[in-house]
């Protein structure tokens, strides 16, 4: 926050904040508030569970502890909730991004980006080609159309830009392109 502002609240008012930047927002605040909503309600379920069956509260402790260190199944679906939440604030960002610099005048061609894996949702995709609107219509990369829901990775690429229809990541800073 830069320092002529005494506090967040009067940088807040002082600066524009675009409608679509603000549901973005709002959109990701909605989906971590939810993943927050769900590991409290899994929490208070196992605790009652573990109680139910004479657990005592410190091996409760230890219980929840240990999934919390071991990313165990509370604590990791917790954990994967939490990355999808940025992961989707961030394709979501870059779509409003792409949309007010592209809109409708540009076709946009559908690329497969990360791993060799792909949906069958996204596969029947790849390589297509369509306006911005059409694509949104039908389902972006990203927007949970798609069996990969928020853990899509694919891109949108304007036509005129050469590219494979399918980018693949081979382990840490190796990139394998494939037509």
């Amino acid at each position: 926050m830069p320092e002529e502002y005494e506090n967040l609240e009067e940088f807040l008012d002082a600066e524009e904040i675009e409608q679509q930047d603000e549901d973005t927002l709002l959109w990701v605040a909605l989906g971590l508030a939810y993943g927050i909503d769900v590991l409290a309600s899994r929490i208070e379920r196992e605790i009652a569970v573990l109680r139910g069956s004479g657990v005592g509260d410190s091996a409760i402790i230890q219980i929840l502890s240990d999934d919390l260190r071991t990313g165990g199944r509370i604590f990791g679906e917790f954990r994967n909730s939490i990355r999808r939440g940025i992961v989707g604030g961030i394709m979501q960002g870059f779509r409003v991004g792409q949309d007010n610099i592209y809109g409708d005048n540009v076709m946009m061609r559908w690329v497969s980006v990360g791993s060799p894996k792909i949906c069958a949702d996204c596969e029947s995709r790849v390589g297509e080609v369509d306006t911005w609107e059409n694509w949104q219509a039908l389902g972006l990369p990203a927007s949970g159309f798609s069996v990969c829901k928020e853990n899509c990775y694919c891109q949108l690429i304007p036509e005129d830009i050469p590219i494979d229809d399918k980018v693949i990541i081979q382990g840490v800073g190796g990139v394998e392109s494939t037509r």
